[in-house]
């Protein structure tokens, strides 16, 4: 059921979980426990993590990425590109999780921009998914929209800026989707993201991030209903545009929205499944 993993990811009350899979309990070496004794550099005898994917300290890792339940099964190798661009943001993608280096500071990090439904957050995801399974980094999913929502509750329950701060700090990759996405009040929309942006720099950690808003020369436009088109910059004001341009690598993710043209098919699907309406005949000839 893991497909090799060792780990599978319940749902309950919209928050995922990792589970161990049921093939670990089969593990020669732990016997499902997850731990195995092993020897250091120093020939010290030590507790360690098993591979089979039962480690408790990776299942944790794996429940704090916070990904969305409908992402949790999302890899880079099930990403599908249907443009030139995706495929180059696939290999973007495919390159940070390869070259990652846990612990070292100063790493780039990507800014993903491309109009709605060609992958982003799927790739956001499986970069996170991947990089806490095979290298057991500590990692963050974020959407910036409700990430604003959180903050403001805790605002309200007298929260300091450092209490939501630090725990966004203090993980080695933050991984923030929708940014520029926000409501009237912009300006502290920015603030918070300004906030979240310099603490990470000035921390060295790397912080992937995703949005519908093109960068500067891009060829393609995005704006909600009943708004005006804007850029990156527009959206999140030039400090914060530069800021991500010296953390990250942009790079444009451009295709067909998959999410509409899967809705098609099914409703496609649907209707020819329900068949001719009740009462009438199908046409002859």
């Amino acid at each position: 059921m893991c497909g090799g993993e060792g780990f599978l990811f319940t749902v309950s009350d919209g928050k995922a979980s990792a589970i161990a899979c049921a093939c670990t309990a089969s593990c020669p070496d732990c016997h499902g426990v997850g731990r195995v004794y092993a020897k250091d550099e120093r020939e010290y005898e030590i507790m360690r993590g098993c591979t089979c994917g039962a480690d408790p300290r990776r299942l944790s890792l794996l429940t704090g990425l916070r990904l969305p339940p409908k992402f949790l099964d999302r890899t880079l190798g099930l990403y599908r590109a249907y443009s030139p661009s995706q495929q180059r943001a696939l290999l973007r993608a495919k390159r940070f999780v390869d070259e990652f280096v846990p612990g070292a500071s100063g790493q780039r990090a990507l800014v993903f921009c491309g109009p709605p439904g060609t992958g982003k957050t799927h790739l956001l995801s499986a970069m996170l998914r991947e990089l806490t399974a095979v290298k057991a980094v500590r990692g963050r999913y974020e959407e910036f929209f409700l990430l604003l929502s959180d903050i403001r509750d805790g605002f309200s329950r007298g929260l300091s800026s450092r209490e939501w701060l630090e725990p966004l700090r203090q993980v080695d990759v933050l991984a923030i989707d929708e940014i520029g996405k926000g409501g009237k009040n912009r300006e502290f929309e920015q603030g918070i993201l300004d906030e979240i942006v310099s603490v990470r720099y000035n921390a060295g950690r790397p912080t992937l991030l995703a949005t519908n808003y093109p960068p500067a020369g891009a060829t393609w436009k995005f704006a909600v209903e009943g708004e005006v088109a804007e850029s990156l910059e527009q959206r999140v004001g030039a400090r914060i545009y530069s800021r991500i341009h010296e953390m990250c690598d942009v790079v444009e993710v451009v295709g067909h929205d998959q999410r509409k043209e899967l809705h098609d098919v099914r409703a496609a699907r649907d209707g020819a499944a329900d068949g001719p309406a009740r009462g009438t005949r199908p046409a002859r000839g």
